[in-house]
């Protein structure tokens, strides 16, 4: 429990003291001005939403997961309430995203089958505190999922985490540990140093959990996290964006990530990302976007990791350590289409996603699915089949999985 609150006694603090601080700096009210309680009042925010959902998954009987030897369950069903709170006041952010999980489990195949269990745990997924000296300026502490790219399969230029959290989206990617400052001294442009001084979260969560496990967990135990210092510069212009991003880890690797946009029509728009190691390999990414007068956007992406394993089957690379956990793909070549839209059916949002390996010819078909049932309550659908051989990577696990649910946000 210590593990998982660990940032909640600090950032509760910092807000306490901001607090008292702020009080004790109050002039007297003058007509028209508000009291201490209404700024708090008004600036604060919150959302709590009830999630609940189940998850069926088949596992593939391969040569790197013999008789289901990675002991992925066959069913779970999850409870998972969820809690955002906000607070701004005066130059004081204060946040908090507080989370209870009840899980059972049951297995069919492999070392457990015929086994269950039920687990619990309350957890802090993110909360930070922000503090802004002026107003171009922002300091921030906490665990944070930061996220940036255009990329759909997952994003090369972040150091920090390659998952996008777009495979499934009901499912959380858990937050890390940072200090950041960040610098906007203008429309234009941004700079932010990030210091990743701890793995959050990320330790914790399965993979499985997503239906889409792979061979690594794309998370990071305590023991494989390595401190990360980066700076990142961002352009916004009217047709377009860039950003580049270098970041040293603590083994004494630097690289140098990127992503950019270019808005070519009101409907086009052309992207690429990618990264670059110093005495290492690159890896980029292409792809453009169509949204279609009817309504749907059309996706289409290209995806080479060269630090990834090319033609050796999946478990001769997990053998040779050509791959690393944080990873979400583990191959080197890689195409997407993807079909979104969330305006031609009315309180339905629906995506259609193939994506194939290109070094193994394996396949994973996704569809997305989520409607509102009322202003309150939606129901969300993710199905994945995978296709290939029990040598390739997206035929190595799973043979399909079903991850349905409902949620009720108050």
């Amino acid at each position: 429990m210590a593990h998982r609150l660990g940032l909640v006694l600090p950032l509760a603090g910092m807000a306490i003291q901001a607090g008292v601080v702020g009080a004790a700096e109050l002039p007297e009210l003058g007509e028209g001005q508000m009291s201490l309680a209404d700024e708090l009042a008004s600036g604060f925010y919150s959302r709590v939403n009830l999630m609940a959902y189940t998850l069926v998954q088949e596992t593939e009987d391969s040569t790197l997961n013999p008789d289901n030897a990675a002991e992925i369950p066959r069913y779970q069903w999850v409870l998972n309430p969820r809690a955002d709170l906000n607070l701004n006041f005066r130059n004081w952010e204060f946040a908090l995203k507080p989370r209870a999980e009840a899980i059972w489990e049951k297995w069919e195949d492999g070392p457990r089958d015929g086994d269950d269990q039920d687990s619990s745990e309350l957890f802090l997924t993110e909360g930070w505190v922000r503090y802004r000296p002026f107003d171009e300026l922002t300091l921030s502490y906490g665990r944070e999922n930061l996220q940036w790219g255009p990329s759909v399969i997952l994003s090369l230029s972040n150091p920090f985490t390659r998952d996008n959290g777009r495979n499934n989206p009901r499912v959380e990617v858990p937050g890390l540990d940072y200090y950041r400052a960040i610098w906007i001294p203008n429309e234009n442009w941004t700079l932010s140093t990030i210091y990743n001084y701890g793995p959050g979260r990320s330790d914790d969560v399965e993979g499985y959990m997503t239906g889409q496990p792979s061979v690594g967990t794309g998370r990071l135990s305590d023991e494989e996290f390595e401190k990360i210092y980066a700076v990142k510069l961002d352009y916004t212009g009217s047709s377009g964006y860039a950003s580049i991003i270098h970041s040293y880890r603590e083994s004494d690797q630097h690289q140098t990530g990127f992503f950019a946009g270019w808005n070519a029509s009101d409907a086009l728009l052309l992207y690429t990302e990618g990264n670059v190691e110093h005495e290492g390999k690159t890896g980029y990414q292409f792809g453009a976007s169509y949204t279609l007068e009817i309504g749907p956007t059309v996706n289409v992406e290209y995806l080479r990791d060269n630090n990834g394993c090319d033609d050796e089957p999946m478990i001769g690379c997990v053998l040779t350590g050509q791959f690393e956990s944080r990873n979400v793909l583990h191959r080197q070549s890689y195409a997407m289409v993807q079909v979104t839209d969330n305006t031609s059916i009315r309180d339905l949002e629906y995506n259609i996603r193939y994506l194939r390996n290109l070094d193994d010819e394996s396949q994973r078909f996704t569809g997305i699915l989520e409607y509102d049932l009322t202003n309150h309550v939606q129901a969300y659908f993710t199905g994945n089949i995978f296709t290939g051989g029990d040598d390739d990577e997206f035929g190595t696990l799973l043979r399909y999985s079903v991850f349905t649910g409902v949620s009720y946000t108050f």
